[in-house]
């Protein structure tokens, strides 16, 4: 059932993922809507039928179907969709068939199991899936777009090669994106290995698509330029004829209204010479308003006049009919010329609506008006058009009308200029935009309308009461005349070059992984070697300071002896002489890493005031030894300032700037200054001194790693040249940065700044540590875990001075077997446990676990860490594991006492 489930979820997918892409691709046809030069789903179809086999051969003919076939169409029902496109079968087939034949040539010629990295597979798949399998699903698709008359014979060739080429750069561009995202997912190829291809690949392509919709935005804004263009002067062209015929009329009223005796000749001279200066005007009449008391006197005139006139007529179902009897009539008395309108004479205008209609509104304006589209009766073809009526009173008293007839087709003919406005769709309304009729439509088609209706151009202009509005269209013809199809060939070479783009990625791609393998096994030695040098460094750490503790420590214990003057001096240089080893042995592991890249930074609250008072509290006696002075200038004026910073390294930093002013001064005053920058973003630190100063080549090279300058400073001076280098890494790290001036033989200053992030002053938890004073060791059982018998001797000297019980143990297995039988004599119950980390059988981090997970009263027993590691991440996955604290080896008496002295103070708060 699971099986079926799976089946059915990969047909969906499948026509899910055509269609979708189908109906996106539809957005690359080119700008006139009858090509599409690149086509992904048949990338799609491919590779998934290379996928999942031949079986999903009809999910891709329901998806083709489905992409080309438009169901929305309010006109028409799904049936007749359905039987109105055969066409969309044919081509859904030849989608279909294509995909399947070009999955057979890339199984029967290459790799079944798809490795498309292989160069001689890539040949085949650029030939075979692209190129040959398009031949099928082109031929198909563009043979029954012939047979079923949705293109020309001429356009045959032009569509089957877009077609073939389009769906041959689909293939060429997508199928090997999803056989590679298909290889991803069954974990046969990295994400990245995918990610570069389709980076690659697809970025080009989008690219691709920008320039190519840029390219046809700049096509479709040249069309709308030239629409706009095209239209301005037509519309401007038809306008003007039009106002010209206007004026027409207004000199044929001027000349009837100023005539004594207006008789036919006149009017027939008259209206000659003005019509022959105008094309548009097919007629023109003196339209004579009189009463139902008059008509027998005009009828006679016109009979004089017009010899077979029958009078006053109207026309009723196409017929010529003596006018009724009515209050009023508004008849042609005059026309010319005459024999082509003979019938117009005598003819009632007013008896028609839609002439009466601009009669009346002439009439109350006292202005010209014209009718709205009307059959002139003129003419028995091409009538149409519509009357100009100009109302006046002569100067024997008659009201009529100085009447044009103008005929819209003429006008329009004169109007376009040159083949390409031939070629527009030009169409006259009338009415506003909420109501309109039509009045003229010249090469207008409904459906090309809807396809170019975005180009257009638009102008209204007012006669009378009537508002006209000319609407210019582009045409099918009017495309192809210019339009460049620049963004089509864009789009094509493009794409291709994508396809070659993503051909080549993947040669480089199965070339990077032919030595994969190769860089995985030297990238695994190196790594290796690393991991030995880390290893070597700790552990050369550990057997340094080890020893070191134990020598620290009989010099501390002989100390405790009674020496005289001259061996107590002796102690002191031999114990200067170990810390000075170890200031450099920590600072070679700083170095160790930074270069790793291990060196981590942890801002705490940190009291900047306090910090400098410490640090000038600590160089004391140093100064006062060699009859300096230091001075803390902190111009900060909250005392109490608090701020977000790595208490240690900062501490560091300033213990070795002023180290090395106290090394290289010798007299004068050494001073720590400290501010805020105005704008509040840095807080500055700066040490100088009135030392001997550095010259400026040397000091180019200051902050090196392992530099002694080479003058009389570097004689006279020890060190290991890495604490300058040190403190502008830490510097570095904190987010600041550092600066020297110096002027030799003058003095030297120090200058770094470092983020400055201010916080709430924490609230103080006072935590009483006791002391010797107030804190009695006497019978405190203590359990000192270590291994080395130096460090185990010393141990207990000093414990023991404290009137400590000491007891101990070699590894960490004697440990928890000497916590086990105290459980038996509560007088040896141990009240703390000294935990050395290295050691035999059982270490001191996996002990001090086990005893974490004790069901007794064990569990909780305050453990020490004394280490010889010196890694912050070391200490920090001690702490992380059960210990209380650590005091790092050698060993120094005061450190060890504090330590206890604290976890004692900490247990008695929980106890009370």
């Amino acid at each position: 059932m699971s099986y079926f489930f799976r089946k059915i979820g990969a047909y969906f997918f499948v026509f899910i993922v055509y269609f979708i892409s189908g109906k996106l691709s539809l957005y690359l046809s080119s700008i006139d809507g009858y090509s599409t030069p690149v086509w992904p789903p048949a990338g799609f179809a491919l590779g998934f039928v290379l996928i999942f086999g031949n079986r999903v051969w009809l999910s891709v003919f329901l998806a083709a179907y489905f992409t080309n076939t438009h169901f929305s169409d309010p006109d028409f029902s799904w049936l007749e969709t359905f039987t109105n496109n055969p066409q969309n079968i044919f081509i859904s087939f030849g989608n279909s068939i294509s995909a399947l034949f070009g999955a057979y040539l890339l199984k029967k010629y290459s790799d079944s199991k798809l490795n498309i990295f292989s160069v001689k597979d890539l040949l085949s798949f650029f030939v075979l899936a692209g190129p040959a399998a398009a031949i099928i699903s082109s031929i198909i698709g563009s043979f029954s777009l012939l047979i079923f008359n949705i293109i020309y014979k001429d356009f045959l060739f032009q569509t089957w090669f877009t077609w073939w080429l389009g769906d041959s750069i689909g293939i060429i561009i997508f199928t090997p994106i999803l056989i590679l995202t298909h290889k991803w997912i069954l974990k046969e190829e990295t994400g990245m290995r995918l990610i570069l291809f389709c980076s690659a690949t697809m970025g080009t392509f989008v690219l691709t698509l920008t320039i190519f919709f840029v390219t046809r935005d700049w096509e479709k804004e040249f069309i709308q330029y030239r629409i706009k263009t095209d239209g301005q002067i037509i519309s401007s062209e038809i306008e003007n004829r039009i106002f010209e015929n206007l004026r027409v009329v207004k000199s044929l009223g001027s000349f009837i209204s100023v005539q004594n005796s207006l008789n036919k000749k006149e009017f027939d001279t008259y209206a000659k010479s003005i019509l022959d200066e105008t094309e548009s005007v097919s007629a023109v009449s003196w339209n004579l308003k009189i009463p139902h008391s008059k008509r027998s006197l005009y009828e006679a005139k016109l009979k004089n006049d017009y010899p077979n006139s029958i009078g006053i007529n109207l026309k009723e179902e196409g017929a010529t009919k003596i006018s009724p009897i009515k209050e009023q009539y508004i008849f042609v008395r005059y026309i010319y010329p005459f024999p082509e309108n003979k019938a117009a004479v005598g003819y009632d205008v007013y008896s028609n609506p839609v002439r009466r209609e601009a009669l009346n509104i002439a009439m109350q304006t006292n202005d010209l008006e014209i009718t709205g589209k009307v059959n002139l009766i003129q003419n028995d073809s091409d009538n149409s058009g519509f009357l100009v009526f100009y109302p006046l009173k002569r100067n024997d008293g008659e009201y009529g009308f100085a009447t044009a007839v103008i005929k819209i087709t003429s006008i329009i003919k004169k109007s376009l200029i040159g083949s390409d406005q031939n070629n527009l769709c030009v169409q006259i309304l009338e009415g506003d935009q909420n109501h309109s009729n039509e009045v003229y439509n010249r090469n207008c088609i409904t459906s090309q309308e809807k396809i170019f209706s975005d180009f257009s151009h638009v102008h209204r202009t007012k006669i009378g009461s009537h508002l006209l509005t000319f609407r210019i269209v582009a045409t099918k013809e009017y495309f192809d005349k210019n339009l460049t199809n620049a963004s089509r060939f864009i789009l094509i070479i493009s794409s291709f070059l994508t396809g070659l783009l993503g051909i080549l990625m993947l040669i480089i791609l199965g070339k990077e992984k032919s030595i994969q393998e190769i860089v995985e096994k030297r990238t695994f030695e190196l790594e290796k070697a690393n991991r030995v040098k880390s290893e070597f460094l700790a552990n050369m750490s550990h057997e340094i300071r080890t020893p070191m503790n134990g020598v620290l420590g009989m010099l501390t214990l002989l100390e405790e002896t009674n020496v005289d003057i001259e061996q107590k001096d002796y102690l002191d240089n031999a114990k200067k002489s170990v810390l000075s080893l170890l200031t450099i042995i920590n600072d070679i592991l700083d170095v160790s890493k930074l270069e790793n890249h291990k060196l981590e930074i942890i801002p705490t609250e940190t009291n900047i005031y306090k910090l400098c008072r410490d640090i000038q509290l600590l160089f004391q006696s140093d100064v006062i030894e060699k009859n300096l002075k230091l001075n803390l200038d902190f111009t900060i004026e909250d005392t109490n300032l608090h701020i977000l910073v790595d208490e240690n390294r900062l501490r560091q930093v300033l213990n070795n700037l002023i180290s090395n002013s106290l090394k290289f001064t010798p007299s004068g005053i050494i001073t720590l200054a400290v501010k805020l920058d105005p704008s509040r973003n840095f807080i500055e630190f700066c040490v100088h001194d009135t030392g001997i100063g550095i010259s400026e080549e040397n000091m180019k090279r200051l902050f090196d790693r392992f530099v002694q300058l080479e003058d009389a400073r570097t004689k006279r001076f020890e060190g290991a040249g890495l604490g300058l280098y040190i403190s502008k890494q830490l510097v570095k790290l904190m987010g600041g940065e550092i600066k020297v001036e110096s002027i030799l033989n003058i003095g030297s200053t120090f200058k770094f700044t470092i983020p400055f992030h201010q916080v709430d002053v924490p609230v103080q938890t006072i935590i009483r540590i006791e002391s010797q004073e107030t804190f009695n060791l006497k019978n405190v059982n203590v359990l000192v875990a270590e291994d080395n018998l130096l460090n185990q001797k010393f141990v207990r000297k000093v414990l023991e001075k404290e009137k400590v019980n000491v007891t101990i143990a070699s590894n960490g297995i004697e440990t928890i077997q000497l916590l086990d039988a105290s459980l038996l004599n509560e007088s040896r119950k141990y009240d703390l446990v000294l935990m050395d980390i290295q050691m035999p059988e059982l270490d001191g981090l996996e002990t001090t676990k086990r005893i974490r997970k004790r069901r007794d009263e064990y569990q909780n027993i305050p453990i020490i860490a004394l280490t010889a590691n010196n890694m912050d991440s070391q200490i920090k996955e001690y702490l992380e594991n059960g210990m209380d604290d650590c005091v790092k080896k050698p060993i120094i008496l005061s450190e060890l006492l504090n330590s206890i002295y604290k976890i004692f103070s900490k247990s008695n708060e929980i106890k009370q």
